[in-house]
């Protein structure tokens, strides 16, 4: 399904009925070189990830999931102050 939507004077853009009746009322905004994306969030986000990455973390806890997410994301930020 593709929509094309407009901003108003206050920078908010409608997201048409059937896309929410579908995905959700709350999204995370993806800004990237050429595009933006919307990806749709549950209400309970460790249940989006594991939608999101199937099976990959079935044996895991979340303690482990946040273990293991931290390390990376702490060498991207250490690499973006450097730069």
């Amino acid at each position: 399904m593709s929509k094309t939507a407009k901003a108003d004077d206050r920078g908010r853009i409608v997201i048409p009925h059937e896309i929410r009746e579908k995905h959700g009322d709350r999204y995370r905004v993806v800004d990237l070189k050429d595009r933006i994306e919307l990806i749709p969030l549950k209400e309970n986000p460790i249940e989006g990830l594991r939608d999101a990455v199937g099976d990959a973390f079935d044996d895991k806890s979340i303690e482990e999931i946040k273990r293991e997410s931290r390390e990376p994301a702490r060498e991207d930020t250490v690499d973006e102050v450097t730069e």
